[in-house]
């Protein structure tokens, strides 16, 4: 169980820059689904590029920087073991 993380970052995040909100209703085809995995990824994209200037993020402590890339790191482990795991189903049929 982590703990909530509570940093106040001068720099706003990948999806407030961007304005990306998820969507209010589910997708109901296949194509509506991919273009949302697209849109996704390119939110993703984002965050793993942000995170990985947090060096460069002045007004945070050292200590909240080091949670959030541990959080960020313990979470995209979770999210490939689980994606690669879909993958794999669907190519072994």
């Amino acid at each position: 169980m982590t703990a909530n993380t509570k940093t106040c970052s001068r720099t706003p995040a990948p999806a407030a820059v961007s304005g990306a909100r998820p969507w209010a209703t589910p997708p109901w085809t296949r194509e509506e689904r991919l273009q949302r995995i697209r849109a996704m990824g390119e939110r993703i994209t984002a965050y793993v590029a942000f995170i990985c200037q947090v060096g460069t993020l002045g007004g945070t402590s050292a200590e909240a920087k080091e949670r959030a890339v541990t959080a960020f790191y313990e979470r995209m482990v979770v999210a490939e073991s689980q994606l690669g795991r879909v993958q794999e189903d669907l190519r072994l049929g």
